[in-house]
């Protein structure tokens, strides 16, 4: 015989129910999880957005109102960077915004750029190539492992839409010659209007949300398994009060009346008024019968 066949009610009963439980807390588990992950993502992008935005009008309203003024002052081959190029004043904006934001990043990144640090990686390659195969494509997010750690990036294409911007960035032979002196002459020219040249690019730090949602799944997990295994004794213990006790007892008294033993003694769960009752009055009710039947052999 089996293990399972020896197993009493009450045990097969908790046993299923501690399944029919585990598998509930593994899905609330699972779907708590993905819950706080989908909260992480949408504050990540709700920050990602704040942050571009803040970084998109600087650099509007310098090219709208401040570099037309600065390039009718300044001589035609002089460069200041910090005056006139449209990626340091973004980049002196965020390297300030930075310092109180830790772990979040901005690259400007682009295949050939002036600036070596603006050099795209492959993801980066990946997400302007993205933007060169669709005219229509105006921003690309999700998720991404850099350097070890998962962020929440959201990229945006640059392309080049004013031949204004050709003065730096078309041949370098007509380039400003401060700025071929500051960064040569080999790469970020040769741009031609229209192109998609490269893309902004911020990334929100996920690791700590990530970390939390883990630690909150598991402590609903542990949690709910606690509280489980606490509902669990209750069930055995009331089952083992209510069901098997009484069961034992009605057959035991059973057996009794069968051989014709301890006639004079009724049941209590006789007055219960579930089906254990009821199924104990019966067998009262062959016990009398019982005791009706050996008193009329007696008097015959």
């Amino acid at each position: 015989m089996g293990i399972r066949e020896k197993m009493g009610i009450r045990s097969k009963f908790v046993i299923m129910m501690g399944s029919f439980g585990v598998l509930a807390l593994i899905a609330i588990g699972f779907g708590a999880y993905q819950f706080s992950i989908k909260g992480a993502m949408s504050e990540a992008e709700g920050k990602g957005n704040l942050i571009f935005n803040y970084i998109m009008s600087s650099r509007n309203y310098f090219n709208e109102y401040q570099r037309p003024l600065i390039m009718e002052l300044v001589e035609k081959e002089r460069f200041y960077p910090e005056l006139m190029s449209g990626f340091v004043i973004t980049r002196g904006t965020w390297d300030m915004i930075s310092k109180e934001l830790e772990g979040y990043q901005f690259k400007q990144a682009s295949f050939d750029p002036l600036f070596a640090g603006n050099k795209a990686n492959l993801d980066e390659e990946k997400i302007i190539n993205q933007f060169r195969a669709d005219a229509n494509l105006t921003k690309l997010e999700g998720r991404i492992v850099k350097e070890g750690a998962e962020y929440f990036y959201m990229a945006k294409p640059i392309a080049i839409e004013s031949i204004k911007c050709l003065r730096c960035h078309g041949d370098p032979k007509q380039a400003p010659k401060d700025q071929v002196e500051i960064y040569g002459s080999e790469h970020g020219y040769n741009w031609k209007v229209g192109d998609v040249v490269s893309a902004y690019v911020v990334y929100v730090p996920l690791s700590k949300a990530i970390d939390s949602a883990r630690k909150s799944a598991v402590v609903l997990f542990v949690g709910g398994s606690a509280a489980m295994l606490l509902a669990l004794l209750g069930i055995w213990l009331f089952l083992d009060w209510r069901i098997v006790k009484p069961i034992m007892k009605l057959s035991e008294m059973t057996q009794e009346v069968s051989v014709g033993k301890n006639l004079e003694r009724g049941l209590a769960s006789s007055m219960m008024k579930d089906e254990i009752g009821e199924l104990a009055k019966s067998v009262d009710r062959l016990r009398i019968s019982m005791v009706k039947m050996l008193k009329r052999r007696k008097n015959d």
